[in-house]
């Protein structure tokens, strides 16, 4: 198909930002338009030191807060960043009694469902990008000697093709120069998904479902695992206590590219 006829049909049928559904110029790139990416809300301080959740700012806080209600109940990481928010900024608490939750995802939530649920592995690409350019406001490139994505079990791993964290991961690692490992930590128990599950059930769902097959390589190692949401924490928790106890590791640092907290859940002190 030559250039011509591909920009007639492009003409003819624009494709539409999956987010705004809006006519989606070439020249923003695949499926979320230039716009909606900008339009991202960045998690900014205050927020807790340790686990990362958004505090409410209007609140009168300490300078530095290191424990909130939010923080896993044996905390086995070192600290935990998240940079934008999975839910748009216009909903509220109500937002969780609608049916169609669709509506209210951001536009980063988007791309993350376009690359874990409809294999469009391009969105690998924005994702990524997004983690490193806000990497130098959270984290110090300094810090790791390892990225590690949250693995996936065999079985999904066949299922879909790819692990998402993984591309994403691969291309961090690129742009950072800290090396990727993936090998070191594998999902050994093939759970089922976490969505829906409160944060008890969630706990027992993903617990000792990770092992460390060979900790020879991260032994001793600073680690910065990365992973796609984050709602309570109890998955990359239960990563960072295999590592710390299996993997001998120094420390677990959490990059994330997603929070489920809204504004209307944010934390008081």
């Amino acid at each position: 198909m030559n250039a011509i006829l591909i920009s007639l049909i492009q003409f003819l049928y624009p494709a539409q930002c999956r987010h705004c559904e809006e006519n989606l110029d070439p020249a923003d790139g695949h499926y979320i338009c230039k716009s909606c990416w900008e339009e991202a809300r960045f998690i900014e301080e205050p927020f807790c030191q340790t686990c990362g959740y958004p505090l409410n700012s209007l609140a009168s806080l300490p300078e530095k807060v290191f424990s909130c209600d939010n923080c896993p109940s044996d905390v086995k990481f070192r600290k935990a960043r998240t940079i934008t928010y999975y839910y748009d900024s216009v909903v509220g608490t109500a937002i969780k009694l609608l049916k169609d939750r669709d509506k209210t995802i951001s536009a980063v939530g988007k791309a993350i469902i376009l690359l874990k649920d409809q294999d469009k592995t391009i969105m690998a690409d924005p994702l990524a990008d997004l983690m490193f350019n806000t990497m130098p406001r959270l984290l110090d490139v300094q810090d790791y000697d390892y990225i590690m994505p949250v693995p996936i079990h065999k079985k999904k791993m066949r299922k879909r093709g790819y692990n998402q964290m993984e591309l994403i991961g691969r291309r961090l690692s690129t742009k950072t120069g800290i090396p990727l490992e993936v090998r070191s930590l594998v999902k050994s128990v093939n759970t089922p998904p976490q969505r829906g599950l409160d944060a008890k059930d969630r706990q027992k769902n993903i617990k000792d479902s990770f092992e460390v097959p060979d900790r020879s390589k991260i032994e001793g190692k600073r680690i910065l695992l990365i992973d796609d949401v984050m709602t309570t924490g109890a998955t990359v928790s239960e990563c960072a206590k295999v590592l710390l106890k299996d993997g001998k590791v120094r420390y677990t640092d959490i990059y994330v590219l997603t929070r489920t907290a809204q504004s209307s859940d944010f934390y008081d002190i």
